[in-house]
């Protein structure tokens, strides 16, 4: 009888709240570590999002500039015309028109695919990268 004093049969209804409670705490717990893991996998998604679509800016300006260089001297004239009259000798006697056509720019190869003149201070570039992709600027050309 005095060992049923110490350890009754049926415990009291107040015991046994102790593992219900570490149960509920580690779920919550584990809850808000993945909440925290998915934002942290989210904002590093984001920021390869936009330094994928900066280094891609860039590499468009780095083709402009590449053209725009090559455009100097004797081709500079080519760029009142649009491309598809290049071929035409008369338009431009010394220019080369071959060395518009193709550029490599940050170790990224172009291929021309169209030049197409708005006015005296503009046009739009038009060419291929290494993957088969096209790509498009307006260009404003410098005076």
């Amino acid at each position: 009888m005095l060992l049923s004093r110490y350890c009754p049969e049926h415990p009291s209804k107040g015991s046994g709240f102790v593992f219900p409670l570490a149960l509920s705490t580690a779920a919550v717990l584990l809850l808000s570590s993945l909440s925290l893991q998915t934002l942290a996998m989210h904002g590093r998604q984001r920021s390869r999002q936009l330094f994928t679509s900066a280094e891609l800016a860039d590499a468009r300006q780095s083709v402009a500039m590449d053209f725009l260089q090559r455009t100097s001297g004797s081709n500079r004239c080519l760029l009142a015309v649009p491309s598809a009259q290049w071929g035409n000798a008369d338009l431009c006697p010394e220019a080369d028109p071959q060395h518009l056509k193709a550029g490599l720019s940050d170790a990224l190869a172009w291929q021309l695919i169209s030049w197409q003149p708005q006015d005296f201070a503009s046009g739009t570039l038009q060419w291929r990268w290494p993957d088969g992709s096209l790509a498009k600027l307006e260009l404003v050309l410098p005076q």
